[in-house]
C-alpha cells in the first residue's frame, strides 16, 4: 500500500499573505498541514537580489521548524512559466535561464528543502514546429537538467522534480514522452530527476495525442511510481481548473479522491506527498479562500 501525506503549495496565498508567519500559521492552525510546497514566486533568486533573498530565506527555514512545518521542495511559480527560460530560442537568454535554476537550486537549500521542482521552460512556437530545432531543444533540455542536478548534489539536494504539461511546447506532455524523458535524463544525473504529475493536465486535447493521455487516473496508474509529488485540484478535463474541492465544483469537475488513491496505489508507489495546487480569483476575498482551502484540505483528510 502506498504511503499518502498532504500538502499544499504555497500559491493559494500568493500576494495576500506574503509574510512567512502569517502562511505559517494557516498552513499549521487553520489547514492543519505539515507539508507545504513553497512557490518561487514568494523569493524569486533573480528578481530579490543578495543577501536579502539569502538572508529571507534562512529566516523561513527557522520559522518552519518553529512551527512543525516541513517545507518539502520549491517550485516554480507564476512569473516563471510565463518565460521560456532554458528553451528560449536565443542561447544567450537560455544561459540565463541556465542561472535562474541554478539559484533557485541555491534557494531550496537555504530553505531546508529537499528539493526543487517545477516547469522550467518553453519551446517556442516556430522551434516545436521544426522537427530539428525541437529535438535540439529537447536534447539541450536533457543535458541541462543533468548539469543542475550536479548543483543540487553539490547543494545537499535530493532530487529535482520535472512536472507534466499539456502541450508539445512545454514538454513532456504525453504518457511515453515523460516515462522516455526521465529514464533518458537518469542517464548521468548525480541526483534523482522525477516526474511530477497534475491531474489537471491530462488536457492536451488541442495537439497530437493517445488517449490515454487525456485520462488523469491512466496517468496515475502509468506515472505515479516515479512521481513522489501529485498536484490534486478539481478539474473539468478541458483546461487545468485549479479549482477547490467544494460541493460546487465536485459535481462538474472530474476528479474523484478514491480513484486517485486507487490509481496511484495500482502503479507500485512507495510513497508520494499530495500537493492541494489551488488558484483563486483576486475577486474572492481572504474568508473565501481559507473557508474553501480548509474544505478541500477536510474532503482530502477524510480518506488519508
Amino acid at each position: 500500500m502506498t504511503k499518502l501525506n498532504l500538502g499544499v503549495d504555497l500559491s493559494f496565498a500568493k500576494k495576500r499573505w506574503p509574510e512567512p508567519e502569517a502562511w505559517l500559521e494557516i498552513i499549521r492552525d487553520k489547514l492543519g498541514l505539515k507539508y507545504v510546497e513553497f512557490d518561487s514566486d514568494f523569493l524569486d533568486p533573480l528578481y530579490i537580489s543578495e543577501p536579502t533573498r539569502s538572508q529571507v530565506a534562512s529566516e523561513i527555514r527557522q520559522l518552519a521548524k518553529e512551527y512543525d512545518i516541513l517545507i518539502h521542495n520549491y517550485f516554480t511559480g507564476t512569473m516563471t512559466h510565463c518565460v521560456n527560460l532554458i528553451s528560449h530560442p536565443d542561447e544567450r537568454i537560455r544561459k540565463d535561464g541556465i542561472r535562474w535554476c541554478e539559484e533557485a537550486i541555491k534557494i531550496s537549500a537555504k530553505l531546508g528543502t529537499k528539493g526543487i521542482g517545477g516547469h522550467f521552460d518553453t519551446i517556442s512556437y516556430r522551434d516545436w514546429k521544426d522537427p530539428k530545432r525541437c529535438s535540439l531543444l529537447i536534447n539541450n533540455l536533457i543535458s541541462s537538467f543533468q548539469h543542475l542536478s550536479k548543483v543540487a548534489k553539490e547543494e545537499g539536494l535530493e532530487f529535482i522534480l520535472w512536472e507534466q504539461m499539456y502541450a508539445p511546447s512545454e514538454v513532456p506532455y504525453t504518457i511515453n514522452q515523460t516515462k522516455e524523458l526521465i529514464e533518458k535524463v537518469n542517464n548521468g544525473a548525480s541526483v534523482p530527476i522525477l516526474a511530477v504529475v497534475d491531474v489537471g493536465h491530462s488536457c492536451c486535447q488541442n495537439y497530437p495525442h493517445n488517449p490515454e493521455d487525456e485520462d488523469p487516473y491512466e496517468w496515475l496508474k502509468q506515472t505515479a511510481h516515479i512521481s513522489p509529488v501529485i498536484h490534486i485540484h478539481q478539474t473539468n478535463g478541458v483546461e487545468s481548473c485549479h479549482w477547490p474541492f467544494t460541493k460546487e465544483y465536485n459535481k462538474i469537475g472530474i476528479i474523484q479522491r478514491e480513484k486517485v488513491i486507487k490509481a496511484i496505489e495500482s502503479s507500485g508507489a512507495e510513497e508520494v506527498l499530495l500537493v492541494l495546487e489551488i488558484f483563486f480569483s483576486l475577486a474572492k476575498n481572504e474568508e473565501q479562500i481559507l473557508e474553501e482551502m480548509k474544505i478541500s484540505v477536510d474532503y482530502w483528510k477524510e480518506v488519508i
